[in-house]
């Protein structure tokens, strides 16, 4: 099979959306397919007047610019890149975004003839209300927004959530298109050779401490000033707790001076962005992954620490629900209100009760196993297949 998979994001950039590129790529070209990537490009971090080069095949760039929000995303100029689609002799086009690449995919697929799927990972009328300065704008560019997302998804065959709460936000959109929900699986050789001691001893943390991480972009919707706002009361409970932060963006300034009125600076430490041995090696060294955001649509940070049978706290909101298998399980950790209260409690009762501890460490891991990349793409394909079939069948019928 003949696949592209494309978004308005890719390498050098990294997020939930370039990650699930990237795990289906690596599992769909083991299975013998092809897959090309129409993808942004990005000005070399070191020299801008550099591209960054690509060392995989299939790799397709477009010209782009700097999105005005958020700050790392790229506006993708497909009318300046000429690309003639057809020589790949695809089978099926699969977009992680709705634009503009998203909707240059649902083009291009109209004109081959063949059924196009969207990949809707980011609640993108969320960002507007976060990055938009001037408030009296944000009402109207929300709206257009979802208007745009609901037109282009509209005009796709499948939709794929990541998460049931993601689907319900889109049928509130008004969108008509079959929606299936189907997470974004962690690649478990991205893993190995990580070390735990490692991480701790290069960022002296010590063996004693409890180590609490979270990983992620610092953009306001990601809610890190919640965590820092619990440290206070974690420490009245476990006061050999450090609140380690992996992740750059706009917020950081205002995270490390709330660390500093609150009192905690010395107790939590900012590290930026992690090399990848760093970043496997921060999963490993953590006793518990904390993470407070309320827009999150699948919660991969999540799996990725589970992998390394540790337990989780988060706020109960979108796809970290469904990670956890809903308030009723919590498999794997703790949901808890937007309370940060509830959420030292929550952590305080797993660096406590070495029983509650090893219990969620191992339904953490199971968990993790289960959402493995490889699993995930066999059913992407399974669904691939029944999805160009039906198309086929709508085809031969208005004939």
């Amino acid at each position: 099979m003949n696949i592209a998979l494309h978004g308005d994001d890719y390498l050098p950039s990294v997020d939930g959306a370039v990650t699930s590129i990237m795990a289906y790529t690596k599992e769909f070209r083991k299975l013998g397919h092809r897959v090309y990537i129409p993808c942004p490009e990005y000005p070399d971090f070191n020299n801008p007047a550099e591209m960054y080069r690509d060392n995989e095949p299939d790799i397709i760039r477009y010209k782009s610019q700097q999105a005005p929000f958020p700050p790392k995303y790229r506006m993708t100029f497909t009318w300046q890149t000429k690309v003639d689609w057809r020589v790949w002799k695809l089978d099926i086009v699969h977009s992680q975004s709705p634009f503009p690449l998203g909707f240059h995919g649902v083009t291009w697929a109209r004109k081959l003839g063949i059924p196009s799927i969207n990949t809707y990972h980011t609640l993108y009328p969320e960002y507007v209300n976060t990055y938009v300065n001037i408030k009296i704008l944000r009402r109207p560019l929300a709206a257009i927004t979802r208007a745009f997302t609901r037109w282009v998804l509209n005009k796709s065959d499948l939709i794929i959530s990541p998460s049931s709460q993601m689907k319900d936000a889109l049928i509130t959109y008004g969108v008509k298109t079959p929606i299936e929900i189907v997470p974004t699986g962690i690649d478990p050789d991205m893993f190995d050779g990580a070390s735990g001691e490692d991480f701790r001893n290069k960022y002296k943390i010590g063996k004693e401490e409890k180590m609490l991480l979270c990983v992620c972009r610092l953009g306001r919707e990601k809610n890190v000033n919640f965590l820092i706002d619990a440290m206070p009361l974690i420490l009245k409970k476990i006061p050999n707790a450090r609140l380690v932060i992996s992740g750059e963006g706009v917020a950081k300034t205002a995270l490390e001076e709330q660390a500093k009125q609150l009192g905690v600076s010395e107790k939590v430490l900012f590290l930026g962005f992690l090399s990848r041995q760093d970043w496997k090696n921060a999963y490993a060294a953590e006793d518990v992954f904390v993470f407070a955001s309320k827009t999150d649509t699948q919660g991969l940070v999540l799996l990725e620490a589970m992998f390394f049978s540790k337990p989780v706290v988060c706020i109960g909101e979108m796809g970290v629900i469904d990670v956890l298998d809903g308030f009723e399980k919590q498999h794997g950790g703790y949901l808890t209100k937007d309370d940060p209260a509830d959420f030292s409690d929550k952590v305080a009762l797993l660096l406590t009760d070495n029983n509650i501890y090893e219990s969620k460490a191992k339904e953490a891991r199971a968990k993790a196993l289960e959402m493995s990349s490889g699993n995930i793409a066999k059913k992407m394909l399974t669904i691939y297949d029944r999805v160009i079939l039906e198309f086929k069948r709508k085809k031969a019928e208005k004939k």
